[in-house]
């Protein structure tokens, strides 16, 4: 599938990539997939899938002649193609399968998602430049570039109508919170918005910026850098909002590629007026200092 009319070779390679590593989860048989089970470098219980849509995305990089380091919540850092560290040499933050779980169940929510950009000694997430979402169960393509902007299955996506009420039960929101805080929250917020929980991060933060979820709120303080980087690169490319509740790592430069297992609670949308509000309100409530 076409990224945008302007797309450049290692972008086709990335996007041949996803569609490899799609295919290796899905042609297969899905009981022998979820049938082994292990621990992996964002200290997660991942199951064959996320290991075989790994090596499948990694090995058809190679193949294309595509050089440099994998960061990779499945297998942590690794090396790949003949030049890792050379000019041409890229870094990518890759979940394999976003919707682990909705997998195992056989519900058709998941996506695999990367960002990526040119190679980097020590990198943060501010050296990722380019992003790209595939959903599991479609055709579905979300792609962006920092600084031009992002698209739809090829088509340019324009920034959704920020000028509707947010503050209404129309307003639909994907939300995540344990123990006390979904206490204080989930009631208040259910008489307000909408709410519900898919089981796909990236793809929940995605499906804001074509306005079928309006905000995405986890509070939970799990969300791991691969489950939300392209996802924020896509929403800001539009003008949307990304938002850390912990405010220190709204300079991304803080957040290292090989931190794994660090877990962050964000605020995201469309609407940089709803994701203020929302702040706002987390803040006079003393969830925020």
């Amino acid at each position: 599938m076409w990224l945008y009319t302007e797309t450049i070779t290692l972008d086709l390679k990335v996007n041949k990539a996803l569609n490899k590593a799609k295919q290796s989860i899905m042609g297969n048989n899905r009981e022998e997939m979820v049938r082994k089970a292990y621990i992996n470098a964002s200290g997660q219980m991942a199951i064959r899938a996320d290991l075989v849509a790994e090596n499948t995305f990694l090995k058809t990089l190679e193949l294309e002649g595509v050089s440099g380091i994998l960061f990779s919540e499945e297998s942590g850092v690794k090396q790949f193609g003949d030049d890792p560290k050379g000019e041409e040499a890229i870094i990518l933050l890759l979940d394999p399968l976003d919707g682990s779980q909705n997998y195992k169940k056989g519900l058709a929510i998941g996506c695999i998602s990367v960002a990526y950009g040119k190679y980097v000694r020590n990198p943060n997430l501010e050296n990722l430049s380019r992003a790209a979402i595939l959903n599991l169960y479609s055709e579905d393509l979300f792609f962006a570039v920092k600084g031009v902007g992002a698209w739809f299955n090829g088509d340019p996506i324009k920034v959704h109508n920020t000028n509707s009420s947010f503050n209404n039960r129309m307003s639909q929101i994907s939300f995540y919170a344990y123990g006390e805080v979904a206490k204080r929250y989930f009631f208040d917020f259910q008489e307000k918005y909408s709410l519900r929980s898919l089981g796909s991060a990236a793809w929940e933060l995605a499906i804001t910026v074509i306005g079928i979820n309006d905000a995405f709120i986890d509070l939970r303080g799990v969300l791991r850098a691969h489950d939300f980087i392209a996802s924020k690169i896509i929403i800001e490319a539009v003008g949307g909002a990304f938002t850390f509740l912990d405010e220190k790592y709204n300079d991304i430069t803080t957040i290292q590629l090989d931190t794994f297992k660090k877990g962050y609670s964000v605020v995201a949308s469309y609407n940089p007026e709803f994701v203020n509000y929302l702040i706002d309100e987390f803040r006079d409530n003393g969830l925020i200092a």
